[in-house]
């Protein structure tokens, strides 16, 4: 019988070749995978230098280089319309800066929330109001109406920073792959810095007390109830904090939340106490009798005990999970968490200009998910 052809494309030959280009690339100067360096064996680029590549992309592009200086095959390399040869090292240059960002070891994803915005201006957060209780009912009786309180409403807005790096002809001559290529990786790791930093800055803004809130109080204010009575972190204190978040309220309605820490954020000084408060099996209060050995009450009560050295003194930070009561939000343009590489051929400078870009901002949206304790 009869059986009609099928036809499947596995993978475009373009695509195999840049994908191979970029894994030579990347293991000559030292940041690609374990999995990418097993690779190796059948990659056929693997011994090819920079020129080597800027010629076989002219010899695909059908431009003759026989007799012509180096200096003149890289620039036609560059300028060529049908040469892919700069198509080639953005798409390295790429991949390292994603690896290099995607392995970046950062804290702000434990304790932040992550959003999606769709261009720059302010887009509202609205934390809404919670309904009043269900209201009884009469035999025969009516339903009663309820009323739909106000909700409250935070803004958040993103902004955008990048870096712009050069790759000369001189690099590509003297086959320097590290030059460019460690810079990807400096800039992945810079983009993923950047998120960091800027956290933590909003978050030690007003002397640690954050950000001014819509309703004209700092993020940390009595007015909002999330600042701890000072104390060391102590099981006494924690247990404290614990409590005073569990009375943050509903907007409008005066309901309880109930909320309870989840995350304890510490300068790095304080990991090890945080770890022995949260993590000790029997009561360690101050004012235990002699031999007192009751179970830590507030053992296991975070679930994440966050470091960093970004945080100086004795503050910190207890957060609820912030999918149930997010404090600071990290948002994104379109939610693409990733820097962007963009390539342009330099005039005034010899070379290829690349430059990287993130379009994030971070932004305070609420109160009632942490307290803070400023220690002692």
């Amino acid at each position: 019988m009869p059986t009609a052809n099928q036809i499947q494309t596995i993978e475009d030959e373009t695509d195999k070749r840049r994908d191979a280009v970029a894994a030579a690339l990347m293991v000559r100067t030292g940041v690609a995978s374990a999995e990418v360096r097993a690779s190796m064996a059948s990659n056929p680029y693997r011994g090819d230098s920079l020129m080597d590549l800027a010629r076989a992309s002219l010899d695909r592009a059908g431009w003759d280089h026989r007799g012509r200086d180096k200096m003149e095959i890289v620039g036609a390399a560059f300028t060529q319309a049908t040469s892919d040869f700069p198509i080639l090292l953005e798409n390295a240059m790429h991949k390292t800066l994603q690896a290099a960002y995607a392995i970046a070891a950062d804290t702000w994803r434990r304790f932040c929330a992550v959003g999606a915005v769709s261009d720059f201006r302010d887009h509202p957060r609205y934390r809404l109001a919670a309904l009043q209780n269900l209201q009884p009912v009469n035999e025969l009786g009516e339903f009663v109406n309820g009323t739909i309180p106000d909700s409250e409403r935070a803004r958040v807005r993103i902004g955008t920073k990048g870096l712009i790096i050069t790759l000369s002809r001189q690099a590509i001559i003297n086959d320097d792959a590290g030059a460019f290529m460690g810079l990807s990786a400096q800039l992945g790791r810079s983009a993923a810095r950047t998120i960091e930093t800027d956290v933590y800055s909003i978050l030690l803004l007003n002397s640690g007390l954050g950000p001014v809130l819509d309703d004209g109080y700092t993020l940390f204010h009595a007015n909002h109830g999330n600042i701890g009575t000072s104390a060391a972190l102590s099981q006494d204190s924690v247990d404290a904090d614990r409590v005073l978040m569990t009375q943050q309220k509903e907007p409008g309605s005066g309901d309880y939340l109930a909320l309870q820490p989840s995350v304890l954020l510490v300068p790095a000084g304080l990991r090890a106490k945080a770890i022995e408060v949260n993590g000790a099996e029997f009561n360690e209060l101050a004012s235990k009798p002699a031999g007192d050995r009751r179970p830590n009450s507030v053992r296991g009560l975070y679930a994440d005990i966050v470091d960093s050295p970004r945080l100086t003194g004795t503050r910190r930070y207890s957060f609820a999970n912030p999918v149930e009561a997010p404090v600071l939000e990290v948002a994104f343009l379109d939610g693409n968490e990733e820097p962007v590489l963009e390539r342009e051929t330099g005039f005034s400078v010899d070379g290829t200009r690349f430059k990287v870009r993130h379009d994030f901002g971070v932004s305070a949206v609420d109160y009632r998910g942490v307290v803070s304790n400023a220690g002692a």
